[in-house]
C-alpha cells in the first residue's frame, strides 16, 4: 500500500536509520573524519539540497565559475596595479627628460616610447587573456551572473581612480 512520496522518503529514511546502525554496531564508522558531528548543517534555506551542500563544504569544494571569478578579479587588480605603475614611471621618466641635456633627450625619450610600447603590449596580451577567462566564466553561468569583457581604457581609468 503506497501512501504516495512522504511514505516512499520514511520508509527510506527507515531503511538508512537500521543501515547506519548495522554499520556503527560492527564499527564501520568508527574514526572517520567528522565522527560523530552532525550531518544535517544548520541551513534552512538548503531544502532538499542539504546533503549536496554538506559535501560541497565538507569537501572544500567550490564551483568552478567562483573560482574564476577569483582569478578574473585577481587579473584584473594585477592590471590595475601595472598600469599604476606604468603611469608614475611615465611621470617620473617626464620629470628626468625635462632635466637632461639637450644631446642626451633625444636617446632617452625613444627609449621611454620604446618602453612604454613593450608595456603596453604586455597589457593588450593580459587584457586578452583575462577576457578570454570572462568568455569561459560566461560560458558556465547564466546571464545575470556574467561579467562584462574589460577593455584597457576602463581598467586605465579605473587606476587613476582607486
Amino acid at each position: 500500500m503506497d501512501d504516495g512520496p512522504a511514505a516512499r522518503l520514511r520508509s527510506r529514511e527507515r531503511r538508512i536509520d537500521e543501515r547506519l546502525r548495522e554499520l556503527a554496531e560492527i564499527g564501520e564508522l568508527s574514526k572517520l573524519p567528522g565522527e560523530g558531528a552532525p550531518l544535517i548543517d544548520d541551513d534552512p534555506d538548503a531544502g532538499e539540497r542539504w546533503a549536496a551542500r554538506h559535501l560541497a563544504r565538507n569537501a572544500d569544494l567550490t564551483p568552478e565559475f567562483v573560482e574564476l571569478r577569483r582569478e578574473i578579479a585577481g587579473r584584473r587588480d594585477r592590471i590595475v596595479r601595472r598600469l599604476r605603475a606604468h603611469r608614475a614611471w611615465l611621470s617620473d621618466r617626464a620629470a628626468l627628460l625635462h632635466d637632461l641635456p639637450a644631446e642626451r633627450i633625444l636617446d632617452a625619450a625613444r627609449a621611454t616610447s620604446d618602453f612604454d610600447a613593450r608595456v603596453e603590449s604586455e597589457l593588450h596580451g593580459a587584457l586578452r587573456e583575462l577576457n578570454a577567462l570572462v568568455a569561459r566564466h560566461n560560458l558556465k553561468v547564466p546571464l545575470g551572473l556574467q561579467i562584462s569583457p574589460f577593455a584597457l581604457e576602463h581598467l586605465r581609468e579605473r587606476s587613476e581612480r582607486d
